[in-house]
């Protein structure tokens, strides 16, 4: 795997340089692919570079896609960023390649904060590494080296429980009794210190350690390569928890004593002592590890081992802290389960629930953060997921999705008497289309004032139900609530193309999207609660501002007849 780079060379069709700006740097916190649903958009580098007059480029940088899929992101990024910039910037041109400015593996430092042997540490094998600036470089390595490299991998502790399976190998750390209890007091002593936001990460990594594996686990059998440790794949976040590790000088004296350094920016050098070379890369440098079996038993040692083991635990922790942890909203969940399962879900596949407490919270409508109103987010979140995956080609196995469900029971909330999960395949309804997830309420209740305050919003019926909680506006929708919008959008300033046709088409979405992009909503282009309540706060300041415009221009006149 090389690191890849993505340039869209962008002019700007509207607005002054700072408007742009602005819009274009909400559209990068905005941005996940759906068409790569376990990639996490955090893991995507973005940089907003100015070109003369109105012209930009938006560059995007990722490790963790191999060449051969380079070609298929660089799409999928390319019709995304078009809608998204349609109304705000018009796209120019766009390029993808490998980033010629990769370090070559040698004894330059390591990019992204990650550290290099320093000069008198640096293992001789590492002369004969392609790149390396020594004489040696790229040649292959004398009896001697990898006679002292076998040894240093021969004495590494031995796991019994590393088991054949597949085409690789799989160890879950489950059984080891005395490791858990060593990670369980670790995190609970970090999440005793810890803010109440980071406290939940944390305890939500620990309940991880019986279900994605401990710290200390490994899987070399599917196409992330390797795995080590809580779910930290080879083409995900891997590198990392790598970065991190190796920052100990433990652990990165223990990889270079075992012919391993890691680099940064997932670029390895790995002895293989079959060929009695140095292998440098991503994906090259990883397969030499994961058919090492001694290499396999040294990750696990460095996550068991007392010298090593904080280390590799805090990095571990960290990365799924910044990842799988970090959810947006989270403070509309009242009980850790909830925020388990969510967390388990992104650390799954992040585009698939990226943006589904955004989506989900207005459905239920008002109300505090309760354990009931929990139940109810659990099913709205379930069905947010099955609701994009349908949209892609990837559709998650609907058995493991279910154990996600029985852990949040196990966690102390109960949601599997939910009728799409005592089904036998995912929900096939569209909970974009209309919010069926919500229970209706035990009784009637007296009618609610409007929610509405501006023309040409107020005043509309189906307009007035989606500001209640009551279903949602989307692409394929009709009539005079989908004309208000139009008309409401346009009043701000969006381009709407075909104008107030009442037709809710592609040009109408990309609008509505634009519109939650700037204001960070999750840019779904679906119209629901919360995107209909900031919609109409807009069009109430865009009229307040009007109205003090002509009272400043009225004083003006009154004063010119003085």
């Amino acid at each position: 795997m090389s690191r890849n780079v993505f340039l869209f060379e962008i002019a700007a069709a509207r607005g002054d340089a700072e408007e742009v700006e602005r819009a274009l740097l909400s559209r990068t916190s905005a941005l996940a692919l759906g068409d790569f649903p376990t990639l996490d958009p955090a893991l995507f580098a973005h940089r907003i570079l100015r070109g003369k007059g109105a012209s930009y480029t938006w560059e995007i940088g990722l490790d963790e896609i191999e060449e051969a899929r380079r070609a298929e992101l660089h799409a999928a990024l390319l019709e995304q960023i078009q809608t998204s910039l349609a109304g705000v910037a018009e796209l120019r041109s766009s390029a993808a390649y490998a980033d010629p400015s990769l370090p070559a593996p040698g004894l330059e430092p390591a990019r992204d904060g990650a550290l290099s042997f320093a000069d008198g540490d640096l293992p001789v094998w590492e002369d004969h590494a392609r790149g390396s600036g020594a004489v040696e470089a790229g040649s292959a390595l004398p009896g001697d080296l990898t006679a002292d490299i076998a040894r240093f991998r021969a004495a590494v502790p031995v796991e019994p429980g590393l088991k054949p399976w597949g085409a690789g190998h799989v160890y879950t750390g489950s059984a080891d009794r005395d490791h858990l209890a060593y990670l369980h007091g670790y995190l609970d002593a970090r999440a005793a210190r810890a803010s109440p936001a980071d406290r939940r990460k944390i305890t939500a990594f620990r309940a991880f350690q019986a279900r994605e594996g401990s710290t200390a686990a490994i899987n070399t059998y599917d196409d992330q390569i390797v795995t080590w440790g809580t779910g930290w794949g080879g083409r995900g976040w891997l590198g990392k928890v790598m970065e991190r590790a190796t920052a100990n000088d433990a652990v990165r004296e223990a990889l270079g004593a075992a012919g391993v350094r890691y680099r940064g920016s997932n670029v390895y050098d790995v002895v293989d002592l079959d060929a009695g070379m140095v292998v440098t890369g991503g994906k090259e440098a990883l397969e030499i590890l994961r058919r090492s079996v001694p290499l396999l038993h040294l990750l696990i040692d460095l996550a068991r081992n007392p010298g090593t083991r904080d280390a590799v635990t805090e990095a571990q922790l960290r990365t799924f802290m910044d990842g799988s942890g970090n959810i947006c909203g989270a403070d509309a969940i009242a009980t850790q389960a909830l925020f388990n399962l969510v967390a388990h879900l992104k650390h799954w596949a992040p585009g698939y629930v990226i943006g589904c407490l955004e989506w989900a919270v207005p459905q239920l409508g008002p109300g505090s953060p309760s354990e009931e109103r929990d139940r109810r987010l659990a099913a709205l979140v379930g069905r947010y997921f099955y609701g994009k995956a349908r949209k892609h080609r990837w559709i998650p196995d609907f058995r493991q999705f279910r154990l996600y469900f029985r852990h949040m029971k196990d966690d102390g909330l109960d949601c599997l008497h939910e009728p799409f999960l005592q089904a036998a395949g995912p929900p096939a309804d569209d909970p974009f289309a209309a919010a069926t997830d919500a229970p209706p309420p035990r009784a009637p209740s007296p009618p609610k004032a409007p929610r509405l305050t501006r023309a040409p919003l107020a005043g509309q019926p189906d307009l007035e139900s989606v500001a209640s909680g009551r279903g949602a506006l989307r692409r394929g929708a009709r009539g005079p609530g989908v004309k208000a919008l139009q008309e409401a959008l346009i009043a701000l300033g969006e381009s709407v193309p075909g104008g107030a046709d009442g037709a809710f088409g592609p040009g109408l979405e990309a609008a509505v999207k634009r519109f939650q992009a700037e204001r960070c909503l999750a840019a779904d282009g679906v119209i629901g609660a919360a995107t209909l309540a900031a919609l109409d706060a807009a069009v109430a300041a865009g009229a307040a501002t009007r109205a003090a415009g002509a009272e400043t221009s009225n004083r003006k006149e009154e004063e010119e007849h003085r």
